[in-house]
C-alpha cells in the first residue's frame, strides 16, 4: 500500500493550490548574486522521473526554465496535510491529495490550471519527459536547508557525488528519526520502497520518500552551519563554518574553491596559535590563491565539529563585492555549496 501522493503518473487535471501560486509569484523576479552561479547536470528519462533540483534559477517562471526541453508537466508538494493516505488503486487521481502545486507546458489542454509558477530550488519535484534527455539547470548555489515534517512522509533529495555517492544507510545512519525507516525511489515511472539500505547507492539529482519517525533537523552527514543563510559574509572582518558530523564514524572533509563567472576572492583560513609569552592567543591567517584552490581538512570524529574560520583580503579584490562558491565533499561521498560573499567593508562598498 502506497500514499496517494507516491503515483507520479497520476497527474491528470490539477487541483488549484494557493500556496503554490502565491510562493511561486514571489520567486518569479529574475535574480543573480555574481560569483554564485553553478550549473547542475540531471539526467531525465522518457516519462516521470523523481529530481532534486540545488539551485536557484536567476530567472524561476518554468517556461524559462525549461525551455528547449521535451518537459511537459512538473509537480512539486508544497504541503503534505494528509500524513497516513494509502490506497492501492493506482487510477486514483493524486491531484485529490492537497498541497500539490503543477505546472503544464503550453499547448497541453489542461495548461490554464496550472498552479506551479516558479521553479524553486532546494526542493524537489516530479517531472514528466516525453524523451530522455539532459537538463542543465543554471542557477545561483544555495546552503542546503530541509524542512522535515515529522510522522510522515518527506519528499527530498540531498547532494551526493555523481560517482561514488554513499548508499541510504550510511547517508541516514546517524539520524534517529531516519535510520532503519522507509524510503521509496522511482524506478521505470513507479514508487519502488528500498529493500536493503545498505546496498542501494544515492544519485546525483535524485528525490525519494523517506519517513522521518518525529520532528528531525537532519541535512546529512556532515551538517555546515553559517551565520547568514546566504552563506559566508566577509568584509573586514572574518566568519566562518561549523562542520557537524552526524555519522557514527569518522568523516573527512574537503574544502574547493571553485572559479565561477566571476574573479574567485582571494580568501585565508584563520588558524589559532598558543604559547607565544607575548601573545598566548594569536590568529594567523594562512594564506590560499586567489583563484581555484582545494584544501583538505583533518578528520572528524563522530559526533563531534569543528569550525572553519575564513577572511577575504579585501585589499586584493577587483571589485566593491565579489562572490564565490566553497564546494565542500567528504569521502562518503557527499558534496555541499556554500556561496561566499566578499565586500571592500563590513556595509557592502
Amino acid at each position: 500500500m502506497y500514499p496517494t501522493y507516491m503515483y507520479p503518473d497520476l497527474l491528470r487535471g490539477t487541483r488549484l493550490c494557493v500556496a503554490a501560486m502565491a510562493l511561486g509569484t514571489l520567486f518569479t523576479q529574475a535574480r543573480a548574486e555574481i560569483g554564485h552561479q553553478r550549473v547542475q547536470e540531471i539526467a531525465l528519462t522518457a516519462g516521470w522521473n523523481a529530481v532534486f533540483l540545488a539551485v536557484e534559477p536567476a530567472d524561476s517562471t518554468p517556461e524559462k526554465v525549461f525551455a528547449g526541453l521535451p518537459i511537459d508537466t512538473v509537480a512539486t508538494l508544497f504541503e503534505n496535510p494528509v500524513s497516513n493516505q494509502f490506497v492501492t488503486d493506482p487510477s486514483v487521481d493524486l491531484l485529490k491529495s492537497q498541497g500539490w502545486g503543477v505546472w503544464y507546458a503550453p499547448g497541453k489542454p489542461e495548461a490554464f490550471l496550472k498552479s506551479l509558477d516558479g521553479i524553486l530550488g532546494n526542493r524537489a519535484y516530479l517531472i514528466h519527459a516525453k524523451s530522455a534527455c539532459s537538463w542543465k539547470a543554471a542557477g545561483d548555489a544555495i546552503m542546503p536547508s530541509v524542512q522535515w515534517r515529522p510522522d510522515a512522509y518527506n519528499f527530498v533529495g540531498f547532494e551526493v557525488r555523481a560517482q561514488g555517492g554513499p548508499t541510504f544507510g550510511e547517508f541516514f545512519a546517524g539520524s534517529k528519526a531516519h535510520v532503519a525507516q522507509t524510503i521509496y525511489r522511482l524506478a521505470e515511472g513507479r514508487w519502488k520502497k528500498v529493500l536493503q539500505p545498505s546496498a542501494e547507492t544515492m544519485r546525483a539529482g535524485e528525490a525519494f520518500w523517506i519517513y522521518s519517525k518525529g520532528a528531525s533537523a537532519f541535512q546529512g552527514p556532515l551538517g555546515i552551519e553559517t551565520a547568514s543563510r546566504s552563506g559566508l559574509l566577509l568584509g573586514r572582518g572574518a566568519d566562518q563554518m561549523i562542520f557537524r558530523n552526524t555519522c557514527p564514524h569518522p568523516l573527512s572533509p574537503t574544502i574547493e574553491q571553485v572559479a565561477g563567472n566571476d574573479t574567485a576572492l582571494p580568501l585565508s583560513f584563520l588558524i589559532k596559535t598558543y604559547g607565544n609569552a607575548e601573545q598566548p592567543i594569536a590568529t594567523t591567517p594562512v594564506r590560499m590563491p586567489a583563484g581555484a584552490w582545494e584544501q583538505a581538512l583533518p578528520p572528524l570524529e563522530a559526533g563531534a565539529a569543528f569550525a572553519v574560520p575564513m577572511e577575504c583580503r579585501s585589499s586584493e579584490m577587483l571589485k566593491p563585492k565579489q562572490g564565490s562558491l566553497l564546494k565542500v565533499t567528504t569521502d562518503l561521498g557527499t558534496e555541499a555549496w556554500v556561496p561566499v560573499n566578499g565586500f571592500r567593508d563590513n556595509t557592502g562598498n
